[in-house]
């Protein structure tokens, strides 16, 4: 019997994907949730998805976040950003475990055109995994080359041929397969679908220093940056409070010494001097004192600790909006809610 991972994201897409093949008969199926700190789901939720669902198959899992620390060299080999560079990490962590655990095929939700992949970009995709004839993508399997598989006479496989935002035509597809499409109405999706965190995420590649806590920081509403620093600051007692959660030891953080004062974490991104470091909090306190609502040309006294000086405070003035705007990262487009790495 041969044996197929279904590369499980708790997607609409990924559900009729799995749900068409293990309607085939003589497969062995499994599940395979591949973690990422874009997904705006848990473990957990997709998990409980999937035994809902699908109560008769394997459900495995694995991680996929530290790739993302190499994100930037497979954006500049031309991947296209943001789908195509994420599912290149995401097939190579799930080419790993079919390779390990001997499955015959790799099925996926894809349809060509969805993300900005076309049917070139799939199959580039296939052979930079070592997977080229042994990806079934069920929902446009018609518009694709057959998978190589020995015996595929004897084992049906579905062919559809959706094409781009095919939401409408998925969802006929999964009413006729009982599938209450009504989960998937308020679930959360992929944080990189906001045009305007995609944007920030792109800038953060063309650096240098990239981390998993510096992603997490993009979903803040108010970033600036250059290539030598980030700025993150948090006006409300919320976002105060959530923005604690992300300080590291090298750090700088800014404040007003007064009630409801914003906060600031500023992230150096380049080896820089104690008096380089503080030229940018000066910069970077102008900001703060902006978004804290402080008039122009009234000058304000911004504390911050800073390990490398002896500092403790500096007087600035208001930056002006131009400024604001220039060092601004896009704004987002939605409400994306913060997820905590374990």
């Amino acid at each position: 019997m041969p044996r197929a991972l279904v590369l499980y994201s708790g997607s609409l897409a990924s559900t009729v994907a799995a749900k068409l093949l293990a309607a085939s008969r003589g497969w062995e199926v499994d599940l395979l949730y591949v973690r990422s700190p874009f997904f705006g789901g848990s473990t957990d939720d997709v998990k409980g998805l999937a035994q809902r669902l699908f109560p008769g198959l394997r459900f495995r899992s694995c991680s996929v976040k530290r790739g993302y620390l190499t994100w930037g060299e497979v954006v500049r080999d031309g991947w296209p950003f943001p789908c195509g560079a994420c599912r290149y990490l995401l097939f190579h962590k799930a080419a790993r475990v079919l390779q390990r655990k001997r499955y015959d095929l790799l099925v996926t939700g894809e349809i060509v055109g969805k993300g900005g992949l076309e049917r070139r970009d799939l199959l580039r995709l296939d052979r930079a995994v070592g997977l080229q004839g042994r990806v079934l993508r069920p929902l446009s399997a018609a518009l694709l080359p057959p998978v190589e598989l020995e015996g595929n006479g004897s084992y049906p496989l579905p062919r559809l041929d959706l094409q781009g935002e095919a939401e409408g035509e998925l969802r006929r597809i999964a009413a006729d397969l009982s599938i209450p499409t009504e989960e998937w109405d308020a679930a959360p999706g992929c944080s990189l679908r906001d045009a305007g965190f995609a944007a920030r995420v792109l800038h953060l590649l063309r650096g240098k220093k990239i981390s998993l806590n510096s992603f997490q920081l993009l979903k803040f509403r108010h970033v600036f940056a250059t290539p030598d620093f980030l700025l993150v600051v948090a006006l409300s007692p919320a976002e105060r409070k959530e923005l604690q959660h992300f300080f590291l030891p090298e750090d700088a953080r800014l404040y007003i010494q007064v009630p409801d004062s914003p906060l600031g974490l500023v992230r150096f991104l380049e080896r820089l001097s104690c008096e380089e470091m503080l030229e940018l909090l000066e910069l970077c306190g102008g900001i703060l004192a902006t978004l804290g609502g402080y008039p122009p040309g009234k000058e304000v006294k911004i504390s911050f600790r800073l390990e490398s000086s002896d500092l403790d405070h500096l007087f600035v003035y208001p930056a002006e909006e131009e400024q604001l705007e220039r060092l601004r990262l896009p704004r987002l487009n939605s409400d994306v809610r913060l997820v905590y790495l374990d």
